[in-house]
């Protein structure tokens, strides 16, 4: 198969940002009587929405949330980004590079992504091809927003593929279909391959495994 056009996964996959946002969920857990170290907070919701966080945190401390907690969340995460938000190692070369049309498509909130792309000069590369879950109502692991992606690129989904980081993404490519290639970063190895991605270990690696 000839790869007709890649879908990007932001959080983890462009963006180096998933310790970032979970150092932070960690921290103002402690607010709400929960301790959890950012490694934990990782392991509970990387790849999740943020909805997802306040289930969780829901869940642990047996209580409701406070009403400003999420907004001071989403505040915080934004200033620690404006100070250490890198690209992933590789992907600038490996854009820069690239023939095949490219978009995003992530779980997160539309004001993160694109102010991620934004901070770290990746925004250039996408135009108006970025995709959230916001659009689609539901988010990955549910397929939709990857064939939601693939229309809004029109191309059919064996002629895609996904870069993923999390195991909710690379199910919800699965699910949709579409050959999905895993970063070894926030999984394993091995749990990548388990949940049905292509495990690779720097963005260098990918034109010689898409054969592009």
């Amino acid at each position: 198969m000839t790869v007709k056009c890649i879908i990007f996964d932001c959080d983890g996959t462009l963006v180096d940002s998933e310790h970032l946002t979970n150092e932070v969920i960690a921290e103002m857990a402690g607010e709400l009587g929960i301790d959890i170290t950012g490694e934990e907070a990782t392991n509970m919701f990387g790849g999740k929405t943020l909805d997802a966080v306040i289930y969780g945190m829901k869940e642990l401390s047996q209580k409701d949330i406070p009403e400003d907690w999420l907004p001071r969340l989403i505040q915080k995460v934004s200033e620690t980004y404006k100070t250490d938000l890198l690209p992933m190692d590789g992907i600038k070369e490996l854009l820069d590079n690239l023939s095949v049309p490219v978009c995003v498509a992530s779980n997160g909130e539309p004001r993160h992504v694109n102010g991620s792309l934004k901070l770290t000069g990746l925004s250039k590369y996408f135009g108006e091809n970025i995709f959230t879950a916001s659009m689609v109502g539901i988010p990955k692991p549910a397929p939709d927003l990857f064939l939601y992606a693939a229309n809004k690129m029109n191309f059919r989904p064996e002629e895609c593929v996904v870069i993923e980081d999390s195991i909710p993404g690379v199910t919800a490519a699965t699910r949709a279909n579409i050959k999905v290639y895993g970063i070894i970063k926030l999984c394993s190895e091995d749990e990548l391959t388990n949940a049905g991605a292509i495990p690779f270990t720097n963005m260098s690696e990918l034109p010689d495994l898409l054969g592009l």
